[in-house]
């Protein structure tokens, strides 16, 4: 489908339906739907089961993304799964989120311990717990508690672009984390790190280097009254990481269903490396090439 005729259709379907955020209006459909035929509780020992079978344990750096709506079957809260994550890995592990603000805008100062997150309540839930830092980024901040927070998150606002090697997504490799997925859908559909990938390439592929174009400069400031500048390369371009995923070799994740919620791990680097490794065989969630398409 030519991006002309795909652009008809959405706005076809924005104007017959009446609404602009036809993804979350087809979640939501979804959602519905499934809550008719997935009804088995989730206790918390299944819980706990689960995240060992993930192979969330003492010590780890756990990187996780989920959804609060699609825990509808277990009774408990968002801190609850949070408090059950802390558990497992114990206090030499370490818990990571993605923060993405909620108002992403560089036209006023990023108060970054106070401005909420659009990555769920879970994350918003754990960016309020005690002694979590978060790194300083108007479009890709994140959010950690454990010895390895500081490490993770402490030169964000120094990076070219949301995912260079001193980003907190690239440092997840160098401290062997593992990457799950809670409630976001099949394997690979969300994991913010794999952004690593072009991050990678962008320096041996005219392919990746047109994704990044333009820049967005913004003020930033912390609790303790810090204050700077950061300017970083914008990400261009629409992406299906779920397709990809299907490019990913199966002994590679972990991937099962759990009541409704789908579930599935896999660790930093081989979500990342591998990704370069396809990358630099033209497999992309950008589904190259790109840069005629982008430089036009």
């Amino acid at each position: 489908m030519s991006a002309s005729v795909r652009q008809f259709v959405i706005s076809s379907l924005r104007r017959i339906l009446g609404r602009q955020d036809l993804r979350s209006y087809v979640r939501l459909r979804r959602l519905a739907l499934e809550k008719r035929f997935f009804k088995d509780p989730i206790s918390v020992p299944e819980l706990r089961s689960a995240f060992e079978r993930l192979g969330i344990k003492a010590g780890a750096t756990v990187w996780v993304q989920s959804s609060w709506n699609e825990f509808y079957n277990f009774p408990g809260k968002p801190s609850s799964v949070i408090d059950l994550l802390l558990e497992l890995i114990g206090p030499d592990g370490t818990l990571v989120m993605s923060a993405i603000p909620l108002v992403v805008d560089d036209r006023r100062i990023l108060e970054i311990h106070r401005e909420p997150v659009s990555t769920g309540l879970i994350a918003e839930t754990f960016r309020r717990y005690r002694g979590v830092k978060r790194s300083i980024h108007n479009s890709s901040s994140v959010i950690a508690l454990g010895p390895q927070a500081e490490f993770l998150v402490r030169d964000h606002q120094t990076t070219e672009t949301p995912w260079d090697p001193e980003s907190p997504y690239q440092r997840l490799m160098e401290l062997d984390a593992i990457c799950v997925g809670l409630g976001v859908g099949r394997f690979l559909t969300t994991l913010t790190p794999l952004h690593a990938v072009e991050s990678i390439l962008r320096h041996e592929s005219p392919d990746f280097a047109a994704v990044f174009h333009g820049t967005t400069t913004y003020r930033w400031r912390t609790r303790d009254g810090q204050e700077g500048t950061h300017t970083y390369l914008n990400r261009n371009g629409a992406f299906d990481a779920a397709w990809l995923g299907g490019h990913y070799p199966r002994d590679q994740y972990i991937e099962f269903r759990l009541s409704n919620l789908w579930m599935w791990s896999i660790p930093a680097r081989n979500a990342i490396m591998t990704g370069v490794s396809l990358g630099r065989r033209g497999i992309s969630m950008y589904r190259l090439p790109l840069h005629r398409r982008f430089l036009a």
